[in-house]
């Protein structure tokens, strides 16, 4: 069974280039030309050495790569809770915000209905003290006063589609929200998913290369 040696602390600044430069560098050792005259145990030890170079060497390749796969991982996860946070305060601002406009158009609404009923009520107030001496000015004073209620419930009818969009549009928001992390957590699991798979391919091109 392989035991993997503690990871050295000068891989920890290595970089992609360095790697793949050590890999060429590593790929172009060959064992020691055999001698005529050389002894076979010297031959055979110095192979040995030579295998054991080799593991050693892909060994600390492996490590190194383990560990930049781990810092991979680790930005990752940190972009992606970043994104959640700032999405999650965006969508607390919009709903602040939503709250204050639909408390400002109720309020805009409350203030048009009053003024509206206040204005009718001195309308049919002087229609009534006109009533004697000025019949001629009743059907023009109804008709003011209808001309009020109507722009009055117009108003009101705006108001309420005004409020019915801007809520179409914080469950728009919501939605586009929920369809962005189920993205972010999807490109995640398949990056793992190509992490593991090259990690367990480089192990068993270790133990081929050991075997």
């Amino acid at each position: 069974m392989l035991r993997w040696p503690a990871r050295q602390p000068a891989l920890y600044g290595a970089t992609t280039t360095d790697t793949s430069e050590r890999m060429a560098a590593r790929a172009q050792i060959q064992p020691p030309a055999p001698d005529d005259e050389t002894d076979p145990l010297h031959h055979a030890q110095l192979e040995i050495r030579h295998l054991k170079d080799t593991v050693g060497a892909l060994r600390e390749e492996l490590e190194q790569q383990r560990f930049d796969s781990q810092e991979s991982f680790q930005k990752a996860t940190t972009d992606v809770h970043n994104e959640v946070v700032q999405l999650k305060e965006t969508i607390s601002a919009l709903r602040e915000e939503m709250e204050n406009l639909r408390f400002e158009k109720d309020e805009a609404v409350q203030r048009a209905v009053t003024a509206s009923a206040d204005e009718i009520a001195q309308l049919k107030e002087t229609a009534a003290a006109l009533r004697d001496r000025m019949d001629d000015l009743r059907f023009e004073k109804d008709e003011a006063v209808q001309h009020a209620v109507s722009a009055a419930n117009s108003e009101s009818s705006q108001l309420r589609e005004t409020i019915g969009a801007l809520r179409d549009e914080l469950d728009l928001l919501k939605f586009n929200h929920d369809d962005t992390i189920q993205t972010l957590e999807r490109a995640h699991r398949d990056e793992v998913a190509q992490l593991q798979e090259t990690i367990s391919t480089l192990r068993e091109a270790m133990e081929k290369s050991g075997g």
